[in-house]
């Protein structure tokens, strides 16, 4: 114990070292959503990003229900102080859905529709819709 407490009294003074940040991110793949890299904590919330400039948050924890038609359409049950309904509709979406799925979406965003040379095949979210869910009973 004696060496417990003769290491604690050689390390006062501040010399702690700290964990360097994680290097900035270049997003330059071209999704229309940003994933949580390897060794990043996983986030709390998830935002839908609008093309009108609309952002909207939820906590991973009030996805009820995920659920795709095909890799064009994607839709959240969501219950949280209320229920909503949220349907993503686009192209090359199936991953997307894993990764939702799994908490590693930051945000997702709708396409810019004035962008025509985008290639066919990239993943994009042509629209995000949200509705209030039928109520129970």
């Amino acid at each position: 114990m004696a060496h417990a407490s003769s290491a604690f009294d050689r390390n006062r003074g501040g010399n702690l070292r700290s964990v360097s940040p994680l290097p900035a991110r270049q997003d330059d793949d071209g999704l229309p959503w940003l994933q949580v890299r390897n060794g990043e904590l996983p986030p709390m919330m998830f935002q839908l990003r609008f093309r009108d400039g609309r952002i909207m948050s939820f906590a991973y924890s009030d996805i009820r229900e995920i659920q795709s038609r095909d890799a064009g359409q994607i839709t959240l049950g969501i219950f949280a102080m209320s229920r909503v309904l949220v349907t993503i509709r686009g192209r090359h979406l199936r991953d997307l859905m894993t990764l939702l799925g799994t908490g590693r979406i930051r945000w997702l965003e709708e396409d810019d529709t004035r962008d025509v040379g985008r290639p066919e095949t990239l993943p994009l979210i042509l629209s995000i819709e949200i509705e209030a869910f039928p109520p129970a009973g």
